[in-house]
């Protein structure tokens, strides 16, 4: 495929298992230590074409330390996913590819945000996609469910709603979309409240020094997708890791501090601190990025993110790879 915005022009190329990746060569991927990359539009990745994607480039970053093919790395990405569907990919893909490792792209943007099924407020992105997902039953046990919207059926709340339709209604304004970006657009939507909601209700949930009762379940039902997925990486005899992949008002002080960094309430590292502790207690490798980005952004003087998009350029995605190289994490396995 070929993608030009006013920000980007990619190349990149969707193969039989439906990654955007190079053609799926099980005999030839035998011999070489596999890596299985699970992830949203940060991950696939949008902006970037298919060998700038974080994914690709530890695989060739691998390579060039230890030998041609010795890794292969499957980008597992996609658009519009989210925590359930990470692990119903890794159930139904994790067989195939056979990873010895699997590594989430953690997206602080969007992932402890949009997991919410149909009863608890509903899916942000694809929200009237029909999908498998998972919620907790009666006894409080993580279980696989199915939904799928029925005609005159609202996906979500009306009070979670109340503030989506407001930003909806912002983005068909010009204005608003030319200055989205701006100190004063990101002021108002970190600021501002409709309905009791945000505007920027993903960051919320991230930057808040203490969970909110309105985001104790999301936190819940975050933990017990990731211990799944820890689980489920084990019964394939594969090595999960999490690698965090902060958002703009987390790597950016110009960003941080016109929108959260006055009020006390908030810190950069708040979800990415509470993740740590989790990885750690659970036997969850974690690799953190935000210094990576910080400390890069400010060696070039510009953002490693696109203005408008807000997705990591082939900088921010190679930022990513290297310190996933850098922690040290994933060596060389006997096939």
């Amino acid at each position: 495929f070929h993608s030009v915005t006013s920000e980007y022009d990619i190349t990149g190329n969707i193969n039989s298992l439906y990654m955007n990746d190079v053609t799926f060569s099980p005999d030839e991927d035998k011999t070489s230590t596999r890596i299985l990359a699970l992830g949203d539009s940060h991950t696939y990745a949008v902006g970037v074409s298919t060998n700038q994607t974080w994914p690709k480039d530890l695989e060739s970053k691998l390579n060039t330390q230890y030998g041609p093919k010795r890794f292969r790395s499957y980008n597992g990405g996609a658009t519009g996913f989210n925590m359930h569907q990470y692990l119903l990919r890794l159930i139904d893909q994790g067989p195939v590819v056979k990873p010895n490792y699997v590594i989430v792209g953690l997206s602080y943007a969007t992932d402890l945000y949009d997991l919410l099924p149909p009863d608890h407020g509903g899916w942000i992105y694809g929200g009237d996609l029909a999908r498998d997902y998972f919620d907790f039953d009666a006894n409080g046990w993580l279980t696989k469910r199915h939904w799928e919207a029925k005609a005159g059926s609202n996906t979500t709340s009306e009070s979670s709603t109340t503030a989506a339709n407001v930003r909806q209604m912002l983005e068909y304004s010009a204005t608003f979309r030319y200055l989205r970006r701006s100190k004063l657009a990101l002021f108002i939507g970190s600021h501002v409240t409709v309905g009791g909601q945000s505007l920027w209700p993903n960051m919320d949930i991230v930057l808040e020094r203490n969970v909110a009762p309105d985001h104790e379940y999301q936190w819940h039902l975050f933990e017990a997708l990731l211990s799944e997925i820890k689980s489920e990486s084990d019964r394939q005899g594969a090595k999960l890791i999490v690698v965090g992949i902060p958002y703009l008002p987390q790597v950016y002080d110009d960003v941080w501090s016109s929108t959260f960094g006055k009020d006390p309430k908030y810190s950069r590292t708040a979800a990415i601190d509470r993740v740590i502790a989790y990885c750690q207690k659970s036997g969850i490798t974690y690799v953190d990025t935000l210094s990576g980005f910080q400390t890069r952004s400010k060696e070039l003087g510009h953002w490693l993110h696109y203005p408008k998009d807000a997705h990591p350029t082939a900088e921010g995605q190679e930022v990513i790879a290297d310190q996933i190289l850098k922690a040290g994490v994933i060596e060389i396995k006997t096939p």
